[in-house]
């Protein structure tokens, strides 16, 4: 199976934000839509992705979280595919470098985020 029949079947809503974007509004956007992860973009370009895992991660890095940007805690040089990958691929990769969550990018823009849970 491929990304793009991922896309289809569950649709290519994604949630993004910016790097200046507060941790606490963005955690409430993760609770409000039921998403483990936002996608940091700066100039129509992925810069990051911020998930749960980074924000409890801030925890026990800062004092205060609400108020600490995006840019401070999200995974930077992030791993992304396209639509002609196989869920092979990304299962293999994704486990490999112990994340659940991948961008999916054509033509150098942002179309949708695939989680290990839709493999």
């Amino acid at each position: 199976m491929l990304v793009r029949d991922i896309l289809n079947k569950k649709g290519n809503k994604v949630f993004t934000s910016s790097p200046d974007t507060h941790i606490g509004e963005i955690a409430n956007t993760l609770a409000k839509e039921n998403i483990g992860a936002i996608v940091i973009i700066e100039k129509d370009l992925v810069v990051g992705i911020l998930s749960e895992r980074d924000i409890v991660r801030g925890f026990t890095e800062k004092k205060s979280v609400r108020s600490t940007k995006a840019k401070e805690l999200m995974t930077k040089n992030v791993i992304t595919c396209n639509t002609k990958n196989t869920t092979e691929e990304l299962l293999e990769l994704m486990v490999k470098k112990h994340f659940r969550h991948m961008p999916v990018v054509q033509n150098n823009k942002l179309i949708g985020v695939v989680s290990i849970g839709d493999l």
